[in-house]
């Protein structure tokens, strides 16, 4: 990292423990960047924030401050929260805090009666512990963990409780859970919590006591599940501290290869970064909207089947997926063809052996064998139409990739994840893919607005996010019989572009003013991920979408793009993508 492209100074760093989660394919200066809270670009920028409130997991955290340290009633605690937020707040994400106020509740009594069978009595301790040194204040270093607090009364024991918020899924070797634990046994309490993110040193109080006993626990604030995930002497901590955590944020503060992507709208980089691609007018948009924001087509398939729905998936709050046989399959299609063309050669029925052979080749790496007999019929559909199989010469095969580019006109960063991008003859081409049990009727004349990906990618290469304005996009559809002839979409036709452009910027014009999100309610809620936490989920009938299967019913006259974004959605996998606290 070459910190003299900035001002301010790089030598002081406060990490938090938290920032050691980074997965690989994440942008490898932004936590580097983030540690250091007195760099800024060069060129100054004034940031501007949320016109609501956009982390519920810190108003939980004010709600149990109320609770533990006030003696507030829970449900007063919560309405006084909601009530004095800054900014307003969702009433799907006060119905999750509410939920997760509870649940804690619940999860920190078992807690301790657990603890007290040990003969450990714990309390609550109101601001959170630091490990802090260095030279000077001009070369200081910080490290904190976020999360709650409990010291036994004579100090031999401290635990550390970090919140998630659906379920535990940290482990004992995590660099994270290391430090955590490691500032629960060298750290001291901060004297005033608000000094942690302004004052060097920060104030804090020697508590004169030597913790004998350190455990981290991670507590679900949806499912109320809770696990120990390190309970250890300080010495062990402190040499694992040594040998996992040191060299981890060593690595993570040297920064490395800057890789645009979801992190973009949040990095003090964003418009000076030379590796973002810059697309003025990408989306159509007159005006800068109400702040920097991410957008993706998954963004706008929430959007377009509930702005409520998208508003509390873009807060993170934790959803309730239904398996299904379309969810499975695509998931492992989409899978099989990302290895096959990884290799960079075309796809043949060798690559395809019989679900009852000793060896499956690249499907034994990635499914059962049930899923591959699922998906096994559609891969043998796309023979026909592999991307690789020419003619043409073919360069520059990258399967899957991560696509990012900034619209500073609508002060967005896009998203993108194309199924294939290669070049054929010297020419970009950019392939979606589909799968589908029958045919959804997509044709040349609707697909771009049927399957906005397609709109979105004609946009990004016409914008010259890939160098230059000119390639191809491709709609490949599979269905277990037979495979549908490829649609293409040249970005030479202005009338192609000019459509495109019209679908991209119908799907973003009222999501990017809208500062309430209201809820649409209808039979679309029944497959709704965050139904759970909406007071105006419907239950109404679906006549055109199997739940069962996650199948879209046979067309009936016109596609309904609402039922085209469910079965999308609903075909989409979860992941646990916590926020980094």
């Amino acid at each position: 990292m070459d910190w003299t492209t900035f001002d301010g100074n790089p030598e002081v760093i406060r990490l938090s423990a938290s920032l050691l989660d980074r997965r690989e394919g994440d942008c490898g200066d932004f936590a580097a960047i983030k540690a250091r809270p007195q760099l800024r670009p060069q060129r100054y920028e004034k940031r501007r924030y949320t016109p609501w409130a956009d982390f519920p997991l810190g108003l939980v955290m004010s709600a149990l401050d109320a609770l533990e340290f006030s003696g507030d009633d829970i449900d007063d605690a919560i309405d006084k929260v909601i009530s004095g937020s800054r900014d307003p707040v969702h009433p799907g994400a006060v119905a999750w805090i509410r939920h997760a106020c509870h649940t804690y509740q619940e999860v920190a009594e078992s807690l301790a009666t657990q603890l007290a069978a040990e003969g450990v009595n714990v309390r609550p301790e109101r601001n959170p512990r630091i490990v802090q040194g260095g030279r000077s204040v001009a070369e200081w270093r910080s490290l904190t963990a976020w999360g709650r607090w409990y010291v036994s009364t004579d100090g031999s024991y401290v635990e550390f409780r970090r919140l998630r918020m659906r379920h535990p899924f940290g482990s004992a070797d995590a660099a994270s859970t290391l430090a955590a634990a490691y500032i629960a046994g060298a750290g001291d309490p901060l004297v005033d919590h608000r000094e942690l993110y302004t004052a060097i040193p920060v104030p804090v109080r020697k508590t004169g006591a030597d913790p004998q006993r350190i455990r981290v626990v991670e507590i679900g604030l949806t499912t109320g599940a809770d696990r120990v995930l390190l309970d250890a002497t300080p010495e062990r901590i402190r040499n694992e501290y040594s040998t996992t955590v040191r060299p981890a944020a060593t690595r993570l503060l040297m920064g490395g290869e800057r890789i645009p992507g979801k992190d973009c709208a949040d990095c003090k980089t964003c418009v000076t970064c030379n590796t973002l691609a810059v697309a003025p007018g990408l989306l159509g948009l007159a005006d800068r909207g109400t702040h920097r924001r991410t957008w993706s087509i998954t963004t706008s398939r929430y959007y377009e089947i509930c702005p409520a729905q998208a508003h509390l998936r873009e807060l993170r709050l934790p959803g309730e997926w239904d398996s299904s046989m379309a969810v499975q399959r695509g998931r492992d299609v989409h899978r099989w063809l990302e290895a096959a063309h990884g290799r960079g050669i075309q796809c043949t029925l060798a690559d395809l052996p019989a679900v009852d052979a000793d060896d499956c080749g690249i499907a034994d790496n990635l499914m059962e064998r049930a899923d591959y007999h699922q998906a096994r019929s559609y891969l043998i559909q796309h023979l026909h139409v592999c991307p690789l199989r020419g003619p043409g010469a073919i360069t520059e095969v990258r399967p899957e990739p991560k696509i990012a580019a900034y619209d500073p006109t609508a002060d967005v960063v896009v998203l993108a994840n194309p199924d294939l991008l290669r070049r054929v003859d010297g020419r970009l081409v950019y392939r979606e893919q589909k799968t589908s049990a029958v045919s959804r009727g997509i044709t040349t004349e609707n697909a771009l607005s049927v399957v906005p990906q397609l709109a979105l990618a004609v946009c990004l290469i016409a914008a010259g996010v890939f160098g230059e304005p000119d390639g191809l996009v491709e709609l490949e559809q599979l269905h277990p019989d037979y495979a549908e002839p490829v649609l293409e979409f040249d970005t030479a036709d202005p009338e192609i572009v000019a459509a495109a452009r019209a679908v991209i910027h119908q799907r973003t014009q009222s999501w990017h003013r809208d500062v309430t999100f209201g809820t649409i309610p209808g039979w679309w809620c029944q497959s709704c991920p965050v139904s759970r936490w909406c007071p105006e989920a419907s239950a109404g009938s679906v006549t055109t979408f199997d739940p069962a299967t996650g199948e879209v019913l046979p067309a009936r006259g016109a596609l309904d793009i609402r039922t085209e974004a469910v079965a999308d959605m609903v075909a989409e996998p979860e992941i646990d993508d916590e926020p980094p606290f």
